[in-house]
Formats: structure tokens, C-alpha cells, sequence
């Protein structure tokens, strides 16, 4: 990772770089900030302390976080949750991600606030990457999806989640393709994802109440399908719903790009004034 941060912020004959003055490296994991990652479940290693290295390397200003706090920083600042305080930011890609924003920067707790994805929902369900079982991701993330995908396609070699595969591994893309398109086993699938997305957001909401919950990450492309059922399905869960303010759920208006955006912020924060 720091050999390729180190070409990135270089660029090469072909494509060189733009002048470099601070670098911010999102990483998925537990980030003991602005350095070290610390344990990450898809990643090798433990106690990495990436800024120092990239320090010596660049001799550059670096900051490293959690990548969902980056998107949190960047949806706050200049995306869709503008305004608002407190934010909540779901991201769902491999696993799912979470910041939270509060009057002008990142809650941390004692370092590792916003492990939103490794809530146990499900007791003695399905084993997560972390090692635990029954986490929130394993019933509601872009990986949900494509296991979803796979299996509505081996089930229905015809179907249409099959036939928009070809033959390639079916994919969640699939999957809430097909439901656009009224497959009806398609559908079911993606209400199922959405009503686990639903009771996620309804307990975080029910603890922080912020004022507006962000949803992004790797699946934005999929995500209208699943907010549309996972905002009435919210307010059902939510203990005295019609009694508190509503909080919007909405889509992250800087998209997959949310992360990278926000990490680009956090570097011009730690380059200082000028």
C-alpha cells in the first residue's frame, strides 16, 4: 500500500503528477487516527502504521482513516448531508461502514467509533469476515447481494437474473436489475436486503438520532431500490416514530467517490493554511 500511494502521488513519465502537498490515505478497518491501521478484516497485518511510512517516503503531510469517516467528512462538508448535524453515514460495499459527524468533524469515541457493520443482528447467523457471526453486513452489503445473485441464479438457471449474467457470475447488479424489471424472485431478495438495511438504521437511529442518515459506498448504483422499501420499513421499526422529527434517509450525492473526496479534504486540513 505505501509503495502504490507513493507512485499515485508521484505519477509517472506519461502521466505526471500534479504538485502533491498533503496526501490522506482511507483505509477499511479500526484506525487509530491520523496514522495507524490498526486491524482490518480483508486486511493483512496488524498495528500498520502508514503514515509514519509514508511520511518518511513523501516527506509530505499524511493523515489515514477509516474510509467511511472520510465519507462521512466529505458527504458533511460538501455532499448531501450539508447542514445537518448530526450525520450518520452507511457505507454498504464488501461489508458495510459507518462515520458519524457532529458539530463540525469525526466522532470517534475512544478511536473506533462507527464499526456500524459488525452490530450483531443476527444470533448465531452467518459468519462474518471479522469472525464474528451475525453482523449486520452479512444480511445487508454489496456481498449479500451478489451471494443472493448466485444463488437465485443457480436456482434459476432460466431465470432472469441468470440471463442477465451470461456467463459470468452473477452479480448484485443482477439482482436488483432483475427486480427493476419484476422478476419476482428478484424482488423478494432485494426487499429482504432492504428490510435488514431498515432494522440497521432504525437501531442506529433510535441511539444517535441524527439528524439525517447518508447511504453510499460501492453499491450506489443500487441503492434507490433499496432505500425506497427502507424508509417506510424505518419508520415501522422505530419506537415512537410519529412523535420525533423524521430523519431523512438519502442517497450520497458524491456517490462511490464519497471516501476519496473526503480523504482528499482531510490531506488539505493537515497541510494547513496556504
Amino acid at each position: 500500500m505505501v509503495r502504490q500511494v507513493e507512485r499515485l502521488s508521484r505519477g509517472d513519465s506519461e502521466s505526471p503528477a500534479p504538485p502533491v502537498i498533503s496526501v490522506g490515505v482511507g483505509v477499511a478497518g479500526l484506525v487509530r487516527y491520523p496514522s495507524t491501521l490498526v486491524w482490518g478484516p480483508h486486511t493483512p497485518g496488524i498495528e500498520l502504521d502508514l503514515g509514519t511510512a509514508l511520511v518518511e517516503r513523501l516527506s509530505l503531510p499524511v493523515v489515514v482513516d477509516n474510509d467511511a469517516n472520510f465519507a462521512a467528512r466529505a458527504e458533511a462538508l460538501v455532499g448531501a448531508a450539508q447542514g445537518y448535524s448530526p450525520v450518520l453515514m452507511v457505507t454498504m460495499g464488501t461489508g458495510i461502514g459507518g462515520g458519524i459527524w457532529i458539530d463540525g468533524s469525526v466522532y470517534r469515541g475512544r478511536g473506533f467509533a462507527g464499526e456500524i457493520g459488525h452490530m450483531k443482528l443476527v444470533p448465531n447467523g452467518a459468519p462474518c469476515a471479522c469472525g464474528q457471526r451475525g453482523c449486520w453486513e452479512t444480511v445487508c452489503s454489496g456481498r449479500r447481494l451478489d451471494e443472493l445473485a448466485v444463488g437465485l441464479a443457480a436456482a434459476e438457471p432460466a431465470g432472469t437474473v441468470a440471463t442477465l449474467s451470461g456467463d459470468g457470475r452473477a452479480l448484485g447488479r443482477h439482482l436488483t436489475a432483475a427486480a427493476r424489471q419484476g422478476d419476482g424472485a428478484a424482488l423478494r431478495a432485494v426487499e429482504g436486503v432492504a428490510r435488514w438495511l431498515a432494522v440497521g438504521i432504525a437501531n442506529l437511529i433510535a441511539v444517535l438520532d441524527p439528524a439525517v442518515v447518508v447511504v453510499g459506498g460501492g453499491i450506489v448504483g443500487e441503492l434507490e431500490i433499496l432505500l425506497e422499501p427502507c424508509r417506510p420499513a424505518v419508520v415501522d421499526l422505530l419506537e415512537g416514530a410519529e412523535h420525533r422529527t423524521p430523519t431523512p434517509i438519502v442517497a450520497a450525492k458524491l456517490g462511490a467517490d464519497a471516501g476519496l473526496i473526503g480523504a482528499g479534504l482531510a490531506a488539505l486540513e493537515a497541510a494547513g493554511p496556504g
